[in-house]
């Protein structure tokens, strides 16, 4: 084990040449700001490279401005977005969003985010919800030795191998934080995945200064870890329980069988175009496949995405389709959405059971709905029966038409979707078989995770 762990942290751990880059990248940008005429105090920088937990080429700064709490939060958007807008001139920059507007771009080939804060006394006198963050940076820096800081990398770079990490909508999981809080938690990578193979629904992880009370406002969420910072606040509120249960099944796996597999994904091996096919004839498989759009954040479209599958795959339900799994995968210039159903095509007589033969308000009621007959009334198993013609039989024209019914219903991102989306049958599937959809269309149809 001890070799295994030296291999891959030989592998994670950024060199003294990054780190000395990265405080070089930031006392130049500090210098630049702290010249800034405006309201700002200091420069404070914070997550995984300030905490020395980072991985090795993960070239991220997360620096946040900060500003007296007295100032109004428009004053606090205002010269916060100047600033930023200073930093990045004449470079690659954008506006994102959290509690309020903050730039980030790219500085020297780093990802640099110019987050404007307020500063205050402690996590629990909060203004906004970034103001929690250089408590995060101070709370880790003490309690945390420099083997801890080892067995971070290990558990962070577990939980992206098994995929299974990042707090945003595209991976629903676990962020660096919550990551760094099992590690103090737990003491060890070691401790922690023994720990996380006994994780049951519900799991609640308490830090000093919160209690059992504390966790009742999160009941209904797979994992609960209080945040230490703040105890009215879930660092682990991100993670779905898909990704919950994922989590948990790695662990299992890891102490079964230990492995660099775990670690690193292993390349997928595709199928060829005829093994495809084959595994397709013993499918009922059809796709939605459409455009990632650029004017829009990928975290808020991810959200979109993931709710308009929900709604993709109700509807095809309401029409009396029984979907057996489905998923999504982008890589953020395309989209596809995969449904394996238990039939592609319905017959084209639906049968309907009503109320009870005996109750004659309903059965009248039932009977005088409007629709066209084709068999019945007859009772069947004491029932008003009837059979109707149905209008639409074949999966791919349901979609179809639905994509062409949200086109005028949904707004702005999810509009040009389905204004640009095309249903794909198997044969069609196939001619979009290539480069990372192939190894994702691979690795769904093998229905194996892939540390398997």
């Amino acid at each position: 084990m001890n070799k295994l762990y030296k291999n891959v942290l030989k592998k994670i751990t950024p060199s003294k040449k990054e780190k000395m880059l990265e405080k070089k990248i930031f006392e130049e940008i500090e210098k630049k700001i702290m010249k800034i005429k405006g309201k700002h105090l200091n420069l404070e920088w914070c997550g995984s490279s300030a905490r020395d937990t980072h991985l090795h080429n993960d070239q991220d700064l997360d620096l946040f401005v900060m500003f007296d709490r007295e100032l109004t939060e428009k004053e606090l958007e205002k010269e916060g977005i100047k600033i930023g807008k200073i930093v990045f001139k004449g470079k690659k920059w954008e506006k994102a969003y959290s509690q309020h507007p903050y730039i980030r771009g790219v500085y020297k080939g780093f990802d640099v985010e110019i987050v404007p804060s307020y500063k205050v006394k402690s996590g629990n006198d909060i203004k906004s919800a970034v103001d929690r963050t250089p408590f995060h940076n101070k709370y880790i820096q003490n309690g945390m030795s420099i083997e801890q800081r080892k067995d971070t990398r290990l558990l962070k770079q577990f939980m992206k191998g098994i995929d299974a990490y990042g707090a945003d909508l595209k991976n629903c999981a676990l962020p660096g934080y919550a990551i760094e809080l099992l590690v103090l938690h737990y003491e060890t990578f070691d401790n922690a995945i023994k720990e996380i193979s006994k994780w049951n629904t519900g799991k609640i992880l308490l830090f000093e200064n919160s209690n059992e009370k504390n966790a009742e406002q999160f009941k209904g969420t797979p994992l609960i870890i209080i945040d230490p910072v703040d105890n009215n606040r879930n660092v682990a509120s991100a993670l779905s329980e898909e990704q919950f249960q994922r989590l948990v099944y790695a662990a299992k796996k890891f102490l079964e069988n230990p492995s660099e597999k775990f670690f690193f994904k292993e390349k997928t091996k595709k199928l060829n175009k005829n093994e495809l096919k084959k595994e397709l004839e013993k499918r009922e498989l059809i796709a939605i496949k459409s455009v990632f759009p650029k004017k829009i954040l990928p975290d808020l479209f991810w959200g979109q995405l993931r709710r308009f599958l929900k709604k993709s795959e109700t509807h095809l339900g309401e029409q009396d389709f029984i979907v057996e799994r489905s998923n999504l995968w982008s890589n953020e210039k395309e989209v596809v959405f995969i449904f394996t159903l238990r039939e592609k095509n319905l017959q084209k007589i639906k049968t309907i059971s009503g109320p009870q033969a005996t109750d004659e308000e309903n059965s009248k009621k039932f009977l005088e709905k409007k629709r066209k007959i084709v068999a019945g009334p007859y009772i069947k198993e004491g029932r008003i029966t009837i059979d109707i013609e149905r209008k639409e039989t074949e999966s791919k024209k349901i979609l179809e038409n639905f994509l062409k019914e949200m086109s005028k219903q949904e707004k702005e991102s999810l509009k040009i979707f389905c204004k640009k989306a095309k249903v794909l049958d198997e044969k069609e599937i196939i001619k979009h078989y290539k480069g990372e959809f192939a190894e994702y269309l691979t690795r769904y149809i093998k229905g194996k995770e892939i540390f398997e």
